[in-house]
């Protein structure tokens, strides 16, 4: 009689056991860090500006002495490649978001494009002092581009002719603030 209590015992536990490990959440997965590879310019030079420069010429109107030409996407291929721009515009913000992405290469950092652009080692010290402000920049950026977007899935012309005014306004402030202050105007 006690071998079939103790079986019955030992049984009891096993199935709570299992009982309650079959009732519990499962684990999330391990998160895996994303890991930066270009750099801030990089991802500014081969993303952001090629594509907003493709959202830029894609709506204009041109007038000579020998007429009015407009430029406009017409055919679906057009807007098929409007629509790349425009994601890819729209996801640059959150590869230049990634925690510990350096603006330059490390010899590149005492380097600048221009006399009134900071070298990149300044730029890297002035986003390490207020991350919060330039993670915003990149949030107008992306909120642009996605209006972007919206224009293109839309195929508004108009709506496209509009955007430029706003993505060049939303690069620009982050610019102002971050590779050349100098320029920004007094407040």
């Amino acid at each position: 009689m006690r071998t079939f209590h103790w079986l019955a015992l030992g049984s009891t536990i096993a199935l709570v056991a299992a009982c309650s490990t079959a009732t519990r959440e499962p684990e999330a997965p391990a998160h895996t860090p994303q890991v930066p590879v270009g750099t801030i310019r990089e991802v500014m030079h081969q993303i952001v500006e090629e594509s907003a420069q493709a959202l830029f010429d894609s709506v204009a109107v041109t007038v000579s002495a020998t007429g009015t030409v407009e430029k406009q996407p017409r055919t679906t291929e057009e807007w098929d490649a409007l629509e790349h721009w425009a994601l890819r515009l729209a996801e640059a913000p959150n590869l230049l978001k990634v925690p510990g992405r350096r603006v330059a290469r490390p010899e590149e950092e005492n380097t600048s494009a221009g006399p009134t652009e900071l070298p990149p080692i300044q730029i890297q010290a002035k986003i390490a002092e207020n991350q919060a402000l330039f993670d915003k920049y990149a949030d107008d950026l992306q909120n642009v581009a996605l209006e972007a977007l919206g224009h293109v899935k839309a195929k508004s012309v108009q709506g496209l002719f509009d955007i430029g005014e706003k993505i060049d306004v939303a690069c620009e402030n982050c610019h102002l603030d971050f590779w050349y202050p100098a320029e920004k105007k007094p407040e």
